[in-house]
């Protein structure tokens, strides 16, 4: 797959197929992640990759999350009160994904917050277009942020800080393509 391809066609996916995701496409799309750019070259994300038992635990607290994101969901969406309760499904059960990966950032003392969080993102953006590329479907979550606390118990996790949530398997749907805003490009110069 072109990389064009990959970057035009990946989608959010909400709904995934029971089934497994192999371990060896989960290690392939990992390694993928840590080939991203990073501020001074730090490298200062780390994931954890979630699977099986622990899939279902890591969901329940996820599902707290939505109470914090459900006043602006109404606020932004008024008059589409399917859209609040598509994504409080979506919350309540990560669309049944088999994996789910929490994505963190390392601290690290010549790095501001904002350069750390971007070193994650473009981590994140390899690891959604490489799944995407294996066959795999993604959901990239910022609303379990919200509950970082309780996901971070969940996990043992104490020196890091939770950037977002992604959810990994194989979809159950074929998510509509969504319009490109226009306008969001200025060229000078040329």
């Amino acid at each position: 797959m072109d990389i064009f391809q990959a970057i035009r066609e990946r989608r959010s996916v909400r709904g995934y197929q029971d089934r497994p995701a192999e371990k060896d496409k989960l290690e392939r799309v990992m390694e993928a992640a840590t080939w991203a750019p990073s501020g001074m070259n730090r490298q200062n994300w780390y994931f954890v990759v979630v699977a099986g038992k622990k899939v279902e635990e890591l969901t329940a607290i996820c599902a707290g999350s939505f109470d914090y994101i459900e006043p602006t969901l109404r606020e932004l969406y008024p008059d589409k009160p399917k859209i609040v309760e598509a994504t409080r499904k979506f919350f309540t059960r990560l669309g049944r994904a088999p994996v789910v990966i929490a994505a963190y950032l390392e601290p690290y003392k010549y790095l501001t917050e904002e350069t750390s969080i971007q070193n994650v993102a473009a981590a994140m953006q390899n690891l959604a277009l490489a799944a995407h590329a294996q066959g795999l479907g993604t959901c990239w979550m910022t609303g379990p942020v919200h509950v970082a606390a309780e996901i971070d118990r969940f996990l043992g996790i104490a020196d890091k800080k939770l950037v977002a949530v992604m959810t990994l398997g194989y979809p159950d749907e074929t998510p509509r393509v969504p319009r490109r805003r226009p306008d969001r490009v200025c060229f000078l110069g040329l």
